[in-house]
């Protein structure tokens, strides 16, 4: 369709020109006045063939849900490697403290783009906030289980006759007992132990729980290393509750009245993403330079590499959200109670900003 409109554009300025230089008859004019419609779209083609008119702004800035941790890295690299500069853009990666908090600030306009899963959005819309996804880099769900390998939990099931810890208030908490009924499992079984985070981690870490509940880009490196093991994983996704993570979201105002700038720093981050997966050791490199005391090289790369198994993206761009992805999201956040409202589908997320 924005093929078609923009041939159609061209033929109707064609016409114009034919009919301007018909009067003079001049070979000079009609080249003159092709070379003036050509400058007048303002426009430069991307390396996938993306057409982007100019930025209407060139200073913006990408608030990230928490501090450093190895998922990010391609925000970093867009950023260090010129991609972001590439498009015209100056982008402030700037760290986070939670996805709520990411969200209010892009709602109230305080930063431009921020990432958060797609639960806080689907919950923001209902309370009025003014947001909207425009891309997911996680169309797989990072949520998982992991379990000691002399206790291992391979299916749900496995989790009867075990105990499992998991954080108070997070979104697996809040989806875990539908979890458990959804495939069978008899809840009053499963010893559940719902604590802080740093709790949690402790009760594993010490083999007091037979298994924990994570992301697999986040902790789950973490604590092989820490235990010098490999874990059992089990992702939600692989058992019917497959929730998009790594997800970019925009204040409304600002989409509608900059939508060159959305297309341009959605385009760069399309590059970084697949820089950064096909240069792993090198972007480890680069992140660790920027945040040496977050973690060791192994960790990050290990991080590195469980983000591309769950980044799934083949012949589209990086952050393309599927709307079966989008609407089983809104399945399990219904079911789960964790949104009292639903709405079409198309109010919550859209891919127009990735416009061929």
């Amino acid at each position: 369709m924005r093929k078609f409109a923009k041939f159609l554009l061209l033929s109707l300025c064609m016409m114009v020109i034919l009919a301007a230089c018909g009067e003079g008859n001049n070979q000079d004019d009609f080249e003159e006045a092709i070379k003036t419609v050509g400058e007048g779209t303002n426009e430069e083609e991307s390396e996938d063939g993306m057409t982007i008119g100019e930025p209407e702004v060139t200073d913006v800035t990408l608030r990230l849900n928490w501090r450093f941790k190895g998922e990010f890295s391609p925000f970093f690299v867009a950023q260090e490697k010129g991609f972001f500069e590439k498009y015209g853009l100056h982008v402030d990666v700037l760290e986070g403290n939670g996805s709520t908090s990411t969200m209010q600030a892009v709602a109230q306009g305080q930063d431009d783009f921020g990432v958060t899963s797609t639960v806080e959005p689907s919950q923001g819309l209902i309370e009025g906030m003014p947001i909207k996804m425009i891309a997911s880099y996680m169309n797989r769900s990072p949520i998982m289980i992991a379990s000691h390998p002399e206790t291992p939990v391979e299916t749900p099931q496995d989790l009867e006759g075990k105990s499992i810890a998991m954080s108070i208030a997070s979104t697996f908490t809040n989806v875990y007992p539908f979890f458990l009924e959804s495939n069978g499992v008899d809840e009053s079984l499963v010893d559940s132990v719902q604590v802080e985070s740093s709790a949690r981690n402790g009760l594993f870490l010490n083999k007091e729980v037979d298994a924990v509940a994570i992301f697999s880009t986040n902790e789950y490196p973490l604590f092989e290393r820490e235990l010098g093991v490999e874990l059992t994983p089990l992702y939600l996704a692989d058992f019917g509750y497959d929730l998009a993570g790594l997800t970019l979201i925009g204040n409304e105002s600002f989409l509608e009245e900059n939508p060159n700038t959305v297309k341009r720093f959605l385009a760069a981050i399309d590059e970084a993403f697949e820089y950064t997966l096909a240069n792993k050791d090198e972007t480890v490199e680069l992140v660790m330079e920027l945040f040496p005391d977050a973690m060791d090289e192994e960790t990050a790369l290990m991080q590195l590499e469980l983000l591309e198994e769950i980044a799934l993206f083949d012949g589209l761009p990086y952050g393309w959200m599927s709307e079966e992805n989008m609407e089983d999201t809104l399945d399990i956040l219904e079911v789960s109670d964790l949104i009292s409202e639903r709405y079409e589908v198309d109010r919550y997320y859209t891919n127009e900003y990735f416009e061929q």
